[in-house]
């Protein structure tokens, strides 16, 4: 066999090789349906429990009620509840100003890097143990702890990776309630550890 026709062949096995890898990736890499995680639901892909992106928000509540308040959003300098400081991570305060308890907690958020012009978007539907009682408040947190109140995130996502300075913006949904949305501003200089 000459050089030629061994080099071709070469070429057209890793053609084939890149092409089914391709394939399997595609199929892995899917955000619908949602799985169920022990702490909620957040669309994953199923072969590796891995969160994804969503392309659409799936939000879908069209109540009036102004029951829900986000008091607070942060995406660094977190601290803990005795005032430590901790990793910082995408943390959501509400508070339940109804005379109801609220339930069925979604929350959408998305990631937009102004200066590469990228965004990326995710949706966690909260454990139903998540309730705000009538005039009470509780803390959502995002960071892969898996402590009571912490949901999975996206370890690759742009919140992660990105050196730029991010705009994130939060939507916050709860049946019986008007959802509420608002945007914050993450410094350019990445992720943050806990000193």
């Amino acid at each position: 066999m000459n050089t030629r026709t061994h080099r071709a062949g070469r070429l057209a096995a890793a053609a084939l090789f890149a092409s089914v890898a391709l394939a399997a990736c595609a199929g892995t890499t899917s955000s619908t349906p949602p799985s169920t995680s022990g702490s909620g639901t957040v669309a994953t892909t199923a072969a590796s429990g891995q969160v994804l992106p969503v392309t659409d928000n799936p939000i879908n509540n069209t109540s009036t009620v102004e029951a829900l308040k986000i008091d607070s959003v942060l995406v660094e300098n977190n601290v803990d509840t005795s005032g430590s400081a901790t990793d910082d991570h995408l943390e959501i305060a509400v508070t339940n100003t109804g005379s109801s308890e609220l339930t069925g907690f979604e929350v959408y958020y998305t990631f937009t890097d102004p200066t590469a012009g990228t965004s990326e978007s995710y949706f966690t539907k909260l454990s139903d143990s998540f309730t705000v009682p009538a005039g009470a408040s509780r803390i959502i947190h995002f960071d892969n702890t898996g402590a009571l109140d912490h949901y999975p995130v996206n370890e690759f996502s742009l919140y992660a990776t990105s050196l730029n300075a991010l705009d994130v913006t939060v939507e916050v949904s709860a049946h019986g309630a008007a959802p509420q949305t608002t945007t914050v501003h993450k410094d350019a200089g990445g992720q943050e550890t806990a000193d």
